[in-house]
Formats: C-alpha cells, sequence, structure tokens
C-alpha cells in the first residue's frame, strides 16, 4: 500500500525561491518497514525510495517494555502509546541521501564513503501509536478469533480461560495439536475454504462422519482405536510417519489413522507406549503497525502518517504434556 503525504520545505531551507515561496514535495513510500538487528540500545525501524533518495526512520528505545510491541497482541483500539522528542527515547527523522540507499546499508556502524545525509530533520514532538496483531497465534491454519479466546491475561498476556479442547493444559489458541493425537492441527483441517468463509473451522474435515472435525477428534477414522495409537514408527508418536501407510480395498495407499478397518491395523491388538505427545514447537508471525501523529514538522504538512507495518517473526516451543500412568 502506498503512503502518500507532503514534505514542504519553506524559504529558510532554500536559496533558490523566491519570498513566500513553498516547494512541496509527494513522497511515495510503501510502508513497508525494515529495523536493524545490530542496535542493542534501541529499535531502529525505517522506510526508503529512490529518486528523490529518502528515509523516514522511527527509533525506539529497546527495553523489555518496547519488546512486547513485536511480540504480544495490543486491545483492539487500544494501540500502545509512546511520545516522540527530539534526541529522546522515542525519535522520528526525516532524512535525505547522496544517492539511493541499498538494502540494510542504514543499519551499517560505519556508514559508506559515499553515501551522505543532505538533509536531516527530527521531529520535535508527537506520539506513535503502535498497533501489535497476531492473527495465528500457534500458526495451526486455524486464525485465534475462532479457537475460543476467553477470558482475561495474565502477565504474560496469556488467556488461560480460552478453550482447551483436549485438556492438556495449553488453550487451543496456543496449541498446535488441539486434540492432541499427535496429528497436527493444520494436517487436519479443509484449507480449501470451499465455502468462501475464511473460516477453516467450518467446513471441516470429519473422516469419520461423526460430526467432530478431525482436528478435535481422538479417533479421526472411528475404528476404535485413538489416532495417536495408530503409528508403526519406532517412536509411536507420529501417524504420519512414512511407513503408517496402508493400502485400502480400492488398491490405494491412505494413512492408517484415517482407514477404518481394524483387521488390517497392526496396533489394534499390541502393547503401544504412548505415555507422551510431541513439543509444540512452531514460528510465531507478528504484524505491527505504526501511526504517527502531531509530529509538528517544520517541513511536513500532514499531522497524521501512516508509517507503515513491520513483519516479524519468533519460534516457541510449549512443551508436550507428560500423560500420568494409568
Amino acid at each position: 500500500m502506498i503512503r502518500r503525504f507532503f514534505i514542504i520545505f519553506f524559504l529558510a531551507f532554500l536559496t533558490t525561491c523566491d519570498d513566500g515561496d513553498i516547494l512541496s514535495i509527494d513522497l511515495d513510500f510503501d510502508g513497508e518497514l525494515e529495523r536493524c538487528e545490530n542496535d542493542i540500545d534501541s529499535y531502529v525501524l525505517y522506510d526508503t525510495r529512490d529518486d528523490p533518495n529518502e528515509a523516514l526512520l522511527l527509533i525506539i528505545e529497546r527495553d523489555d517494555t518496547n519488546e512486547l510491541l513485536f511480540t504480544k497482541p495490543t486491545m483492539i483500539g487500544a494501540p500502545t502509546e509512546l511520545v516522540i522528542t527530539e534526541g529522546g527515547d522515542t525519535q522520528f527523522i526525516y532524512r535525505s541521501y547522496s544517492r539511493a540507499i541499498e538494502s540494510g546499508e542504514l543499519c551499517d556502524v560505519i556508514p559508506p564513503n559515499d553515501l551522505t545525509v543532505l538533509e536531516n530533520y527530527p521531529a520535535p514532538s508527537g506520539t506513535v501509536k503502535v498497533s501489535t496483531t497476531i492473527e495465528d497465534d500457534d500458526n495451526d491454519g486455524i486464525p485465534t478469533e475462532y479457537e475460543g479466546l476467553a477470558g482475561d491475561p495474565d502477565e504474560n498476556g496469556i488467556y488461560w480461560d480460552s478453550l482447551d479442547s483436549d485438556l492438556d493444559g495449553t488453550p487451543d489458541y496456543l496449541d498446535q495439536d488441539d486434540d492432541n493425537d499427535n496429528v497436527l492441527t493444520k494436517n487436519e483441517i479443509d484449507t480449501d475454504n470451499l465455502d468462501g468463509d475464511d473460516n477453516p473451522t467450518t467446513g471441516y474435515l470429519d473422516t469419520d462422519g461423526d460430526l467432530i472435525p478431525d482436528y478435535l477428534d481422538e479417533d479421526d477414522d472411528g475404528d476404535g482405536i485413538d489416532t495417536r495409537r495408530e503409528d508403526d514408527s519406532a517412536e509411536g508418536k507420529d501417524p504420519r510417519a512414512f511407513d503408517n501407510y496402508v493400502v485400502n480395498t480400492e488398491g490405494v495407499s491412505v494413512y492408517r489413522y484415517l482407514y477404518n478397518y481394524v483387521d488390517d491395523n497392526i496396533n489394534a491388538n499390541q502393547e503401544f507406549d504412548d505415555s507422551g505427545f510431541i513439543d509444540n514447537i512452531y514460528t510465531r508471525s507478528v504484524t505491527t503497525s505504526f501511526v504517527i501523529e502531531n509530529a509538528n514538522f517544520t517541513i511536513i504538512s500532514s499531522d497524521y502518517i501512516d508509517f507503515g507495518t513491520f513483519e516479524s517473526s519468533f519460534d516457541v516451543l510449549i512443551e508436550a504434556p507428560v500423560e500420568e500412568a494409568d
């Protein structure tokens, strides 16, 4: 998305203009922000453009609180607010350069010799409004809004009162395997969106037709054997392992846990150690949006700047619960 606002250069900054002349330059920034990762004291976010060669920079103090801007969702309608001060903990700066800026150059501790700052205008004041969203907390293919989010968050931002379908102590919105059958939820939902509502919990896969979606069904094929037991691999923790295929009556290879034919299931009458479940290890994607208000630039005519969004991700580990022995 293109963000447009205007940079106004007044007579005091121009030697070629007559008294009273104002030069208005239309800046087109794409709003896709980048962030320097080598500054231990600050988060430096920036957006650049070529012809002319310009950049907008937002500098935020790096601390435990501001780290949450990139890891913890904010409540809808209640963005985090940061106060801009020139040379302070939060700064917003417009710069122009002598040439086009190549990727990563703004983060170099020692700038290239041929990259010179021609103009530098820090905002003297203003407010940064930051909104952080996580569409799918556990990256299981089901957006968080459809996984029974409820209650109030604790100090770590976890909603423990939310739906926990398998009662394993991890709410569904944080659980990569909502029914603890050792087949990940993302592998048990209908991702084709045939009903067009962008909700994978409708039009769901239901192999045995029991009206329980596969991603919430402990026995997907209804053969009386829990899905997690229908595993012929060495560790007994992956029903989708390559050697867990069987050939059905049509001569087609299918996963054992999706084939309702007990006599052909080697796990039907054997002891099977299923005392543990797989760990949840996944990548969480976060979108952080920044709006600058009332920056009071002498060179920017607008008091509202949609600075853009920053996409980040980080790995999450939720250890598998240990099932008590009967």
